[in-house]
């Protein structure tokens, strides 16, 4: 079934009584990337396993005046043996707690900006959280963006923003894709890409899809 059909059937559903269920919310995405522009999801590292990782706040949604702040990890799958990482954020960045990198015994990331974080105050605003230097990675893994290990607050299970609406600093869910608990998959998985892969493409990576779900799984939701 396409996410598109799942959300059609999702917003009907959401109109019969006793029904709870709401769709993902669609407030944008973290990407990692393996360029400056943060275009390319298929990351190669050059043959002594070094290169960097760009992460980019792509706004939508309840993000797309900006924020001022976020929480996340960036999952290593499988973990890397051996594998350095260094984290260098953004420029404004004032706080800045914890490890992004999740190389198999968790971790997560809490940031945030002295001022509010925009473009042009419009959603598909691509803005620079920081880079990661990778060292010797010569393997294939994926890098996910995920929710933080320990998140500052557990009713948040996604990536999540705070918005640039002080001194309330709404803290709101970014866009989840595959794995979304609406359909009882594992944690959620807002973006992937694939690292040192000969067959990515471009297509098998990025801001993914859910995975297919019969009608009898979408309907149990709402039993």
């Amino acid at each position: 079934m396409s996410r598109t059909l799942f959300l059609v059937l999702l917003a009907v559903a959401s109109l019969l009584p006793g029904s709870a269920v709401a769709a993902p919310p669609n407030n944008g995405y973290i990407g990692v990337f393996g360029d400056a522009a943060g275009t390319n999801c298929c990351i190669t590292m050059n043959s002594s396993g070094n290169g960097r990782f760009y992460l980019y706040l792509v706004t939508a949604g309840a993000t797309a005046a900006g924020f001022t702040g976020a929480e996340f990890r960036v999952s290593i799958e499988p973990s890397a043996s051996g594998v350095g990482f260094v984290w260098n954020p953004a420029g404004g960045v004032v706080l800045n707690s914890g490890d992004p990198i999740d190389n198999g015994s968790g971790g997560g990331l809490f940031m945030s900006f002295s001022s509010c974080q925009t473009v042009t105050g419009l959603a598909g605003d691509k803005i620079p959280l920081g880079t990661i230097h990778v060292m010797a990675m010569t393997t294939q893994h994926e890098a996910k963006v995920r929710m933080h290990s320990t998140p500052s607050n557990p009713s948040f299970s996604c990536p999540s923003v705070t918005l640039c609406d002080a001194p309330a600093f709404t803290q709101v869910c970014l866009t989840l894709e595959q794995g979304d608990p609406a359909l009882g998959g594992d944690e959620p998985v807002a973006f992937t890409s694939a690292v040192n892969s000969t067959s990515c493409s471009g297509t098998s990576c990025g801001f993914v899809a859910v995975a297919p779900s019969t009608w009898s799984q979408v309907k149990s939701l709402f039993q």
